[in-house]
């Protein structure tokens, strides 16, 4: 009988020092996490929330890839460790860096509130679908990159689901204004 699928979402731990982050990052992230298809999650054991502050001084020194450069892991928004024979697969949010990244004003507006943090965790989770789900054999940042688009647009899809009905009809009142003004402007340009 085959075994069943652990698809129990990563675990969240946070790790500050010196440092307090946004209210509701944590909530923001488990909102997140709740989008992503179950199975694309297996294997992933934890999501690291941290500040550099809480790095250690050898993590501190640590560099990353990122697009054929290497980055200091202090100046990152999020890494990936894949699993080891001695560790699970985690993902790192550099929660300081992100909140640097965006305006505070941000962090009010529903849909503004999540694109920074979505667009750190989403690329890091696409990291781990690409190593341990879906491999695809091209540069490993665009495959992250077109898995957080995707992830991304199935957030919306589904948590603003309710948006989709009023720009629907914001677009089916507005197009007739729109083919209007271009023809009075072409007009007026003869």
């Amino acid at each position: 009988m085959p075994e069943a699928l652990e698809t129990t979402a990563p675990d969240i731990v946070e790790s500050y020092r010196d440092f307090e982050p946004p209210p509701n990052f944590r909530q923001t992230i488990e909102i997140l996490l709740k989008y992503v298809p179950p199975q694309y999650l297996v294997g992933l054991k934890t999501i690291v929330l941290v500040n550099r502050a809480g790095l250690t001084r050898d993590q501190r020194k640590r560099k990353v890839w990122s697009r054929n450069q290497k980055v200091q892991l202090t100046d990152a928004f999020g890494s990936y460790y894949a699993a080891s024979k001695s560790s699970q697969a985690a993902v790192w949010l550099y929660v300081d860096n992100i909140c640097d990244a965006e305006s505070s004003w941000w962090r009010k507006v529903p849909v503004l509130r999540y694109l920074r943090p979505s667009d750190v965790l989403y690329h890091e989770i696409g990291h781990h679908i690409s190593k341990v789900h879906r491999p695809e054999h091209s540069e490993r940042e665009n495959v992250a990159e077109d898995w957080s688009r995707k992830l991304w647009a199935r957030f919306i899809r589904k948590h603003y689901w309710y948006l989709f009905p009023v720009l629907y009809a914001l677009t089916r009142l507005l197009s007739p204004l729109v083919k209007l003004a271009k023809l009075n402007r072409a007009e007026g340009n003869s």
